[in-house]
């Protein structure tokens, strides 16, 4: 009997790293642009796309807790731009449930970063990000440390 559930323990953890394997190749970054000033393209990602609430210390590693999200800058000629201003947004709903910093900042070797941290609810978050006047967005998703292991 304890062979079997540990068998089952072990089947539940391969096929979440499958879904979450494979989920990565689904959200591949998208190219944006030309950008309307100064036509440049750029792509938004969040390499991470599940972070989790209520995580104990003495949790095993491979649960974040907070995300980040990256968003890569190029000319038309495909090389990487900077001091490009980036602005970052949550979606108003998630405004006061968790922080997303910074909310503005530039590129550096072609690339913007902010790091979303501190949710305090669970659910699925968009954000937006915008450089010169396009946007794109991306989504992370929040769930308890707690429905992780219910679910395992």
């Amino acid at each position: 009997m304890q062979y079997r559930q540990t068998m089952l323990q072990r089947t539940k953890r391969s096929l979440l790293c499958l879904v979450l394997a494979s989920t990565c190749a689904a959200c591949a970054p998208q190219v944006v642009g030309p950008t309307t000033t100064s036509g440049y393209f750029f792509t938004l990602e969040v390499p991470i796309s599940i972070v989790f609430l209520g995580v104990p210390s003495a949790a095993p590693r491979g649960f974040p807790t907070a995300a980040e999200v990256v968003l890569r800058v190029r000319n038309g000629q495909g090389q990487s731009v900077d001091g490009v201003p980036v602005v970052f947004e949550l979606e108003p709903s998630w405004a006061q449930s968790a922080v997303l910093s910074p909310l503005q900042t530039v590129t550096r070797d072609g690339v913007a970063r902010a790091i979303f941290s501190q949710p305090q609810t669970t659910g699925v978050v968009h954000i937006t990000a915008r450089v010169d006047n396009t946007t794109a967005r991306t989504r992370i998703t929040v769930q308890t440390y707690e429905d992780m292991r219910k679910n395992n």
